[in-house]
This record gives structure tokens, C-alpha cells and sequence, in this order.
């Protein structure tokens, strides 16, 4: 059963939200893997697959991921299975991109993954359209920040810090709720 809409908009006042936000210089983010908590698992945004999948993932996040508890979320694994559907079947190229795609999902253990509550949602979502608009994206874009916030979301009742590259995003939902456990980094060259 889905909370009163207006629990959530307790939560996140749409009216509250005015201006747009700046983002803000790397040094103000949250970068420094020895300042998560030790005990935290860790929840892996997209960006960290399609990165490990592509040998550009930075050794202090394969080490941090080697000796942790990790999560999976739903919204970051479909975001790596729409990438399935997405490629030309005809195109000689699929085969060879689609493989280590579909061994990383195979790979991943079903009880490690967690899935958005119907709660969370109605809050990602308005999270998502609140940023939409003080941001001033296009119409078309609307639901640009939606698996971010599920995966914010997430991250943030799990007690797990998530794991991206995505600084612009994250940087966002940060500054609209601070206590949540994020991890950023920067793709290895």
C-alpha cells in the first residue's frame, strides 16, 4: 500500500524547491573512499558496470568492491539490460558487445539485488520532477533524474552508499538531501 501522497510532499515540498541548483567544485563532493562508512555495503550505480565492463573502473574502487558487501539495484541493472533490446540483432558488432553485458547480469546473485518500494517510488519521482524543473530541463528529458533518484532512494534506506561516476546527478540530490552515503569517482584512463 502507497503512503498518502502527501506524506511524501511533507518530505519534499515541490514549493521549496525555487531555484535552480549549482553544482558544486570536486572538492565540495564526496570522493574520498576512506571517508564511507566501513561497515556500509555498497550500491553500484550503472555507471560502475558500464565502466568495469570498458577496463576503466579506478583500482581504489575495484579494491573497495572486492572487500564489500554489495548491492544491486534494480534501476542500474535495467539500465545495462535496456542496452539488450537497444542493439541491431543484424549488426555484426552486437554479439561481442552483448556478451560481457549479459554475463555481468548473469553474474549478479538474486538476493543481492533490491528493488524500489512502491513508496519509494512516488518520492523518487518527485524528487525526479523537482529537478526537472529547477534544473530547466526540456519536456522531452522530464525523467532524466528517475534512476538516480531510485538509486539515491535506495542507497538511503538500504543504509548502503552508492557507488557512481554520475557527479552532476548525484551532486543534485545530495544538496537536496545530504545524509545519504554517496561515492563518487572518476573514470581511470
Amino acid at each position: 500500500m502507497i503512503s498518502e501522497p502527501s506524506f511524501v510532499l511533507s518530505r519534499h515540498d515541490p514549493a521549496a524547491w525555487t531555484r535552480a541548483l549549482r553544482y558544486r567544485s570536486k572538492r565540495e563532493l564526496p570522493y574520498d573512499a576512506a571517508a564511507i562508512d566501513l561497515d556500509s555495503p555498497l550500491l553500484l550505480d550503472a555507471t560502475v558496470y558500464v565502466d568495469q565492463l570498458k577496463g576503466h573502473l579506478p583500482v581504489d574502487v575495484i579494491a573497495l568492491i572486492a572487500a564489500r558487501v554489495i548491492l544491486h539495484g534494480a534501476p542500474a541493472i535495467a539500465e545495462l539490460a535496456v542496452t539488450v533490446g537497444l542493439l541491431d540483432p543484424r549488426d555484426q558488432r552486437t554479439r561481442t558487445t552483448l556478451e560481457p553485458i549479459l554475463d555481468t547480469i548473469r553474474h549478479i546473485p538474486a538476493q543481492r539485488i533490491i528493488a524500489p518500494s512502491d513508496e519509494m517510488w512516488l518520492e523518487g519521482a518527485v524528487l525526479a520532477g523537482i529537478l526537472a524543473r529547477i534544473q530547466g530541463l526540456p519536456k522531452e528529458d522530464r525523467r532524466k533524474f528517475l534512476n538516480d533518484t531510485l538509486m539515491f532512494l535506495m542507497a538511503a534506506e538500504s543504509g548502503a552508499v552508492l557507488v557512481s561516476r554520475n557527479a552532476h546527478d548525484f551532486d543534485l540530490l545530495l544538496q537536496m538531501k545530504p545524509d545519504v552515503g554517496v561515492l563518487l569517482y572518476e573514470r581511470a584512463s
